[in-house]
């Protein structure tokens, strides 16, 4: 098995131990993952305002860019969350437009909130549109036919 000298701790350690880096000569960082991480939190502690206003600007900036993070984060864990947060993604990339109507009762957004609906979660950008108290009941039916208990209800 391979290894390499952390430049930080001085450990010999496994390849697998550091993180890639393609402008490198051997492709990986020249501190292994634990001193890496140290310091991204160091840094992080000392420049956190900073890091916050480039993440939002480089969000704001890069709207498509970080619908495929979000995709791809769905793509490896297909949850709720996951799922969540591509819509938004979309939503301000311009991939998805949030109507101003549910389409289970036909109310609008003045009389309730419109959310995204996911029959599947590994299907992020397939998504119908319902008023709050609709997307409750149509997550109560899918729990239903899965056999678990719908939420708010004691046994």
């Amino acid at each position: 098995m391979e290894t390499k000298t952390c430049r930080e701790c001085g450990r010999n350690l496994p390849l697998d131990q550091f993180n890639k880096q393609r402008r490198s000569k051997d492709g990986l960082q020249p501190l292994c993952r634990e001193c890496c991480s140290e310091y991204n939190r160091k840094r992080y502690a000392v420049n956190s305002e900073k890091i916050k206003e480039d993440v939002k600007r480089y969000r704001a900036e890069n709207p498509n860019n970080e619908l495929g993070t979000r995709i791809k984060a769905c793509e490896k864990n297909p949850n709720q969350k996951n799922a969540y947060r591509a819509v938004d993604a979309a939503i301000r990339a311009g991939v998805l437009i949030k109507p101003e109507t549910c389409i289970g009762c036909g109310c609008n957004n003045s009389d309730h909130r419109i959310e995204a609906h996911h029959y599947d979660y590994t299907k992020p950008m397939d998504v119908i549109w319902l008023c709050t108290p609709c997307h409750r009941r149509m997550d109560a039916q899918r729990r239903v036919r899965e056999g678990k208990k719908p939420y708010g209800r004691s046994a």
